[in-house]
């Protein structure tokens, strides 16, 4: 079985990353609200800078300091909403990711409910967009599928290459290369250009483990890693 071993553990400390950063901006955002200079002003109410008088530098401070704290309330009750939106969404997307081990179960199901859909079109009037719109989300579906059972039956052995290996992390879904020890610049930048991202958790730069990751490895490692007058890609191009 494909995708990541801890997918449902990681989603969940995700939503549980987006709540504390929700809430931690939600308690910032009252503490400004509730500022020293917000309460003062809200105890005299109306009462006009004295121009001229000794009070008049203070009191503009005063003023300055508590439209500053409203200013960031609002921007910190913002981001508490934003993230607040984000943990939700992630608690109830019903996105299919390659990385859930139950990827191809749930598209299955998937595909079922759209060809039952496309019935159900079919036996009643009917715009012709409705067949159309359902019928290329079908194919996209059945192409998922096809493609993540294809990679089930993929095979990546270890490599080793100048100063490194290349291995299939299956626990993670992941094509990996651990170096012995940094790699230089020219080399990270070819990483990065290939779709490779360097992992903190891992200690290796890594790719999600598909058909594609598999030639992009291989023709690294031949040309780049395997080859000690590295050069960059003159053309350019992009990955995926």
């Amino acid at each position: 079985m494909g995708g990541r071993a801890d997918y449902e553990e990681r989603k969940q400390r995700r939503i549980e990353r987006y709540k504390t950063v929700s809430q931690k901006a939600r308690k910032e955002a009252d503490a400004r609200s509730n500022s020293n200079a917000n309460r003062i002003l809200m105890m005299t109410p109306g009462q006009p800078i004295i121009l001229g008088h000794h009070s008049e530098r203070k009191a503009r401070r005063l003023h300055e300091q508590a439209n500053n704290d409203i200013r960031k309330s609002i921007e910190l009750s913002d981001k508490s909403k934003y993230y607040e939106r984000k943990a939700t969404h992630v608690k109830n997307s019903n996105a299919i990711y390659n990385d859930d081990p139950n990827a191809i179960e749930k598209l299955k199901e998937k595909l079922e409910k759209l060809e039952n859909q496309r019935n159900c079109i079919k036996a009643r009037p009917h715009e012709t967009w409705e067949l159309t719109n359902i019928g290329a989300n079908i194919r996209e579906t059945k192409l998922r599928i096809k493609r993540l059972e294809e990679q089930e039956q993929l095979v990546f052995p270890d490599i080793k290459f100048k100063g490194g290996k290349a291995i299939h992390n299956k626990e993670i879904n992941r094509i990996q290369l651990i170096f012995d020890g940094k790699p230089d610049a020219e080399i990270r930048n070819q990483l990065k250009h290939n779709g490779f991202r360097w992992s903190r958790n891992e200690s290796a730069w890594q790719r999600e483990f598909n058909k594609r990751t598999i030639y992009v490895t291989n023709s690294l490692i031949k040309d780049v890693l395997n080859n000690e007058d590295t050069k960059q890609d003159e053309e350019g191009e992009e990955f995926e």
